[in-house]
């Protein structure tokens, strides 16, 4: 028996069907979902579910249940399946011309089963040398149609092993593509290998494996695995490193085993060289060598950079500042954070918004065009690049564009792998870079770009402190400001964003700790409702009627910003209500099922990891075509193709950018009609709308409520509870990290001496 599905649909009255499967209407590959038409006692009878290794021909056995589908009507659901290889000459004779025999067609087929009868599978099994003599049959024809047969046999018979060590239908696919037919054997003398071979099988899943392999819970080679695995869950999670008692705690509890065990290996693995420990502040913090590297050399990057002398420099930064200003002069608090990035080879400017950190970046790269300084303005993502871009008026790109992320032309290189074209030995040409949304920015991503600069360029980085730190590991802005050692302009003035305009205001109010001004209309709206029901109901109402779809585009111009993922008011949930009333399903729009989820044209999805490998490309307005690398977690984008046929949808992000996506790398999206406030950083949107009820304690912080408000242009909405918005002013708490940057670079201050 083929035991496809493990889990049974709730409430359905399970019972059994067998015949000849006729006809394969529809299989996709990547997860095995096909439709079939069977002959079930004399009648056509459609069945779905995961049923990758049927073919037309076979005999099997159907488990499941009856279902109504409102399109197709009367089906059968499939929850396991068992087969059989077809027993009747009709039943082979359509087994054989089905395709899945290599050079065997309707007209050969035919011949075979007539030469043969019901002998033919053990003729071909065994006897494979007699299908030379039927017509069309050459020798060579004839092993071919051997090995095709028998690797048939043999993918599905690994298929059914995989299975049965719990690998799911897609994964055990993807083992199968990864090792082959040594798939099951290589896992069971080392499940723990999938964790970076296989994508969808992380530690939890490789030990429930080992489990049922008879894997001992205290060998060595397990323990070692868990604790590599808490670090990663920890990078995940932003953190660089772990104090050594909190990994020791947390690596007990996700092995089962003593603590004692645990600190044993760690000590072992650090010997090793395979994890890093290093003291900080005399708690002795654990590292993924990973990002023990990374944080490292980014420390010393930095602090070397700013040692440097510039490459081009200003004689006298406050005459050329003069020159610049002529009738427009700044304030007083700006004026000094241009001057001081003139002065400076590292600079930090900080501020909320309002504060005319964009009219800083102006008049900074104006005064180094008119002294000869070729400066780089950049941000960490597509739609923050765009936005510095339109405001300042000059060319901006993303860090992975600036640094050309893409393929090397060198032959040393490994084919198909990309990476940062740009670095120490082929440096970027500005002489001064500005990053703006610094706060985006995580360690990764900083030492690539500091990797890219030659001695002496100037760096100037922009950015909130205040907000939410990068979705990536590290706390880059927080920790080179709090390390001291760099100049900071703090801009605390801020400027209204129009007459009557409260967003600015209310942001500002919120990082002081004061509670927003909420009203009834205008650009900052409250809409009281006590259920989560009723908030949900409310927001539709919204999306869909009155001055929102009349005045804006819903799916490109309004954002639902969601404190959670979990929850009725959860990203997760809200999304599922929202693509059903945004963009419901019509025969004409293509859908593709991917694991748990359905896309559909149309659809707002959003990339939830970084592919620095995808492909992209665009036509200008010149009608040139561009065309680039990298798709990253964060950006937002529309389904506007699915192709069946070619098992590829394409996805255009940022409203110009076209990147095709096999369905197996569909996984990498989830739908983006509602979305988390971590994952709106970078982003501006005319609109932001947020459900807010009590409940979400020590998550529901004042940072995160002014990170959601700074994202909206025109206009700010809550609905829910006016006192979840009050709470989350009152809690100041911001999630810490686990990272040392700030340490390193003080370290590096003290041994080298301060800058």
């Amino acid at each position: 028996m083929v035991q496809y599905f493990k889990n049974q649909p709730e409430g359905y009255l399970m019972t059994s069907i067998e015949g000849t499967v006729l006809e394969i209407v529809f299989r996709n590959d990547e997860n095995g979902w096909t439709v079939i038409n069977i002959d079930f006692a004399g009648e056509l009878t459609a069945a779905v579910g995961c049923m990758p290794h049927i073919h037309e021909g076979e005999f099997v056995r159907l488990f499941g249940a009856w279902t109504e589908h409102r399109l197709y009507g009367r089906q059968f659901a499939v929850t396991s399946v068992e087969t059989r290889l077809p027993g009747t000459a009709e039943s082979i004779r359509l087994f054989l011309s089905s395709g899945l025999i290599k050079g065997v067609g309707e007209a050969l087929a035919g011949r075979i089963v007539d030469t043969f009868g019901t002998d033919t599978f053990d003729i071909i099994e065994n006897h494979p040398e007699l299908l030379a003599g039927v017509k069309g049959i050459s020798h060579r024809l004839a092993m071919s149609i051997y090995e095709s047969f028998s690797q048939h046999i043999g993918v599905k018979q690994t298929i059914i092993d995989l299975q049965s060590l719990g690998l799911s239908v897609r994964q055990a696919f993807r083992a199968l593509e990864r090792y082959g037919a040594a798939a099951p054997t290589l896992i069971r003398e080392n499940p723990y290998r999938m964790i970076d071979d296989i994508t969808g099988i992380g530690f939890e899943r490789a030990d429930r494996i080992a489990a049922h392999i008879g894997v001992d819970r205290q060998s060595d080679y397990r323990i070692d695995m868990g604790i590599k695995h808490v670090l990663v869950t920890a990078m995940n999670d932003g953190h660089t490193c772990l104090p050594r008692g909190e990994l020791l705690r947390r690596a007990a509890a996700t092995l089962g085993v003593d603590e004692a065990l645990v600190d044993a290996r760690l000590s072992a693995l650090t010997l090793a060289d395979q994890l890093a420990q290093k003291f900080i502040n005399r708690t002795p913090a654990v590292f993924h060598m990973a990002a023990y590297v990374t944080e490292s050399d980014v420390a010393r990057r930095l602090y070397l950079l700013s040692r440097c002398a510039p490459r081009v420099p200003i004689k006298d930064p406050v005459r050329a500042y003069e020159r610049y200003i002529g009738d427009t002069p700044l304030s007083e608090e700006q004026e000094r954070a241009v001057l001081q990035a003139l002065s400076a080879q590292v600079a930090v400017i900080t501020g909320g918004p309002g504060t005319g950190k964009t009219t800083i970046i102006k008049a900074i790269i104006s005064i180094f065009e008119q002294s000869g300084v070729t400066t780089a303005l950049c941000a960490p993502t597509g739609r923050a690049a765009k936005r510095i871009e339109q405001s300042t008026g000059r060319e901006a790109s993303t860090i992975h564009r600036l640094l050309e992320y893409g393929m090397p032309m060198d032959e040393d290189f490994a084919e198909n792998e990309a990476r940062f074209i740009r670095n120490e030995d082929n440096p970027l040409e500005a002489e001064a870079v500005i990053v703006d949304e610094a706060s985006m920015v995580d360690i990764f991503l900083m030492r690539a770009l500091l990797r890219a600069l030659s001695d002496g360029t100037r760096l100037i980085i922009v950015g909130d402190a205040d907000q939410l730190p990068s979705v990536g590991p590290g706390n880059v802005l927080r920790d080179i400001i709090n390390s001291g050692i760099f100049p900071v302009s703090r801009l605390t003035k801020f400027y209204r964003q129009k007459e009557g305009g409260t967003i600015v205001e209310n942001a500002h109010r919120v990082n002081r700790g004061e509670n927003p001004e909420f009203y009834l209309t205008g650009d900052f709206v409250f809409i009281p409702e006590n259920r989560p029901e009723a908030v949900i109901e409310r927001l539709k109402e919204l999306l869909t009627k009155g001055e929102l779809p009349e005045k804006y585009d819903i799916l490109e111009q309004v954002q639902i910003l969601c404190p959670m993922k979990k929850g009725v008011l959860g990203v997760h949930n809200l999304n599922m209500e929202l693509r059903e009333l945004l963009n419901p399903r019509l025969v004409s729009k293509p859908e593709v099922q991917v694991g748990d989820t359905l896309f559909r044209v149309g659809d707002k999805v959003m990339q939830t990891k970084n592919n620095y490998g995808l492909e992209w490309y665009y036509t200008d307005e010149t009608r040139y075509y561009h065309k680039g690398l990298g798709v990253f977690n964060g950006d937002m984008g529309r389904i506007t193709r699915i192709d069946h046929d070619a098992k590829e949808a394409t996805v255009c992000f940022d409203g110009s950018r076209d990147a095709v996506y096999a369905f197996a790398e569909l996984e990498q999206l989830e739908h983006a009609y509602a979305v988390t406030v971590h994952k709106s950083q970078g982003s501006e949107f005319p609109v932001v709308i947020m459900p807010l009820m009590s409940g979400g304690g020590r998550f529901l912080s004042r940072n995160l409520l002014y990170t959601a408000l700074t994202r909206a242009v025109e206009k700010v909405i809550f609905i829910g509870q006016k006192s979840a918005a009050e709470a989350m002013v009152a809690n100041n708490r911001i999630m810490g990290r686990y990272t040392t940057l700030d340490h390193e670079l003080k370290e590096l201050a003290e041994i080298l001496g301060a800058v």
